[in-house]
């Protein structure tokens, strides 16, 4: 009997490693949600889906039974609040399991959904809500999140609030609303070219840029699952990553459900490394994603020191692999990483594996999913070994499966991104003959830090703000634990000068009133910054090592 997914993707193989064709199978009305997980829910009903845990040691077992039923009383609950196909649905749950409920109700209504870090501020908060158009915003109640969100939901007129438990806060009580609601649902006509999820994305010019995708999306997350993270039925996967970040949909969401795996799910505010080393030996775990920041955490307890023999592929990404820990996670676990590249507007681009292999320094084989070249300057793209910008090509002018739709409300950067034949990410690499990709970094200088993007440009923005500050330029240098850290060179205002104090007060100005994970690490004073001959500031001048 064929593999459930086999009915929207179809692969035949030329060789070992080597794929011949592939190809998608869907409707124009295709639904994750009405067409993957409501099926499961009929054919395999008792199949775990997710088994949660959190650092209280609270747990929550669901099957796709649960999923169906769960997502049908959720999608009925925002019926009832007026909630019709195209609004924009917030969250900042955390990696709490209602999220994934909350998404399979907005994706079976065609609402779009908009997942948001839960620490960011209310200033960040607002924004996103503003620039979106939300229409109701659904947040837990850890750290500032419920706080903020209703300051925000206020400022931004945002009519429908809920949140995780009871309050006398003005929410409404997401998870005692749900058993009161009808659990069948009529099918809502949706188009697979409907906006699906909204995220927002930092970028190096204003401020962050909301990224659709579309009903498609979900498919394109299959890549990642199957080859990277080795998820197939009856895997019991493990990933990191808050719900709020584009990640989920690839390592913890789609891709694994359409695969009929487990998703392990723990819920943490500081990451806990004994605590999960734990949960991934009492759960059976067969494969498990990270970040290396988390890697580094593991490996300082100890992954020798439990019993992760279940476990049979790791997986990393989001931020540059050390070698170092490279080398120590395969001495403690007997497994290689198997590391990957992608981007919130293409998610996953390549990717090392068990399958399709793996080679030391590259970032992985280029996955069938994509027609990716190295572009040089002169227009032409390049041959192996050669180094230039990774772009993605539209064969015919279609845009494949996976690529975002466009930046919300932003037409000049759709124009610059994608022409309709090419999508600039941003990013050096250079590919060999066998279709490894080697990352050598980025044009535009983003940030990346504990696995989260950066813009160097709202670091610049926040800190100009003091009198002290003249002008500034945020970069992101090596780090050990971090990946990159953000370390700003600050050109002081007349009547200020350098001193240890004003260091300490300027970092403290911009880390007080910012998310955590866009914390400067270090300030250095420096006489002026360079510009270019159109007055703009030189991002690359400090890569050397000068400053």
């Amino acid at each position: 009997m064929a593999e459930f997914y086999t009915q929207f993707i179809q692969e035949t193989w030329a060789a070992p490693g080597r794929m011949a064709h592939w190809s998608y199978h869907y409707g124009e009305h295709f639904n994750y949600g009405y067409d993957v997980i409501d099926p499961l829910a009929e054919a395999d009903p008792d199949r775990l889906a997710m088994l949660w845990q959190n650092h209280r040691g609270e747990e929550q077992r669901l099957t796709f039974r649960d999923l169906k039923t769960l997502s049908n009383q959720a999608a009925n609950l925002f019926r009832s609040r007026g909630l019709r196909r195209g609004d924009v649905v917030m969250t900042a749950l955390r990696t709490h399991w209602s999220y994934w409920i909350v998404a399979l109700a907005a994706h079976k209504l065609g609402l779009v959904l908009s997942p948001v870090y839960y620490r960011l501020t209310a200033e960040d908060f607002r924004y996103r809500m503003e620039k979106a158009r939300v229409q109701c915003v659904v947040t837990c109640r850890e750290g500032p999140a419920a706080e903020n969100i209703w300051a925000a939901a206020e400022a931004a007129q945002v009519p429908h609030r809920f949140a995780l438990g009871p309050g006398e806060d003005g929410f409404a009580d997401l998870l005692a609303a749900l058993p009161h609601q009808l659990d069948t649902l009529d099918r809502v006509e949706t188009l697979v070219t409907d906006p699906l999820l909204l995220y927002f994305t930092s970028g190096t010019t204003g401020l962050p840029k909301g990224v659709l995708h579309d009903h498609a999306f979900p498919l394109a997350n299959y890549w990642g699952a199957r080859y990277m993270q080795d998820v197939h039925k009856g895997s019991r996967h493990f990933a990191t990553g808050d719900t709020g970040w584009e990640v989920v949909s690839g390592t913890k969401f789609y891709g694994q459900w359409l695969l009929q795996g487990t998703l392990l799910v723990y819920d943490y505010d500081r990451f806990p490394p004994e605590k999960v080393l734990a949960f991934l030996s009492q759960a059976r775990a067969t494969s498990i994603m990270a970040q290396p920041t988390v890697y580094r955490l593991l490996t300082q307890v100890g992954m020798d020191r439990y019993d992760l023999s279940s476990i049979t592929n790791y997986a990393v990404g989001g931020e540059k692999l050390p070698p170092d820990l490279a080398q120590t996670v395969l001495a403690q676990t007997g497994h290689p990483l198997y590391e990957g590249y992608a981007q919130s507007e293409a998610g996953l681009i390549a990717s090392a594996s068990q399958v399709m292999g793996r080679k030391e320094g590259s970032v992985g084989v280029i996955l069938p999913k994509y027609h990716v070249e190295i572009l040089q300057e002169d227009g032409t793209f390049a041959p192996p070994g050669v180094p230039g910008e990774i772009i993605l090509v539209a064969d015919g002018g279609r845009r494949p499966e996976g690529l975002m739709m466009g930046y919300l409300d932003d037409e000049e950067a759709n124009r610059r991104l994608w022409d309709g034949d090419y999508f600039h990410t941003g990013d050096l690499a250079t590919r060999d003959e066998d279709g490894f990709l080697y990352y050598r970094g980025r044009f535009d200088g983003i940030i990346k830090t504990k696995g989260y993007r950066v813009s160097p440009v709202e670091i610049e923005d926040a800190l100009s703000r003091h009198p002290a500050v003249a002008e500034c330029l945020a970069v992101g240098e090596p780090d050990p634990d971090l990946g990159q850290k953000v370390k700003v060179y600050v050109a002081l205002a007349p009547g200020y000068a350098p001193s240890p104090a004003l260091r300490e007060e300027l970092m403290a100005f911009h880390n007080e009133a910012c998310a955590g994970f866009k914390k400067i690490r270090d300030l250095a004073f420096v006489p002026a910054l360079a510009h270019n001959a159109n007055g703009k500031l030189i991002r690359g001048q400090f890569r050397e090592g000068k400053g």
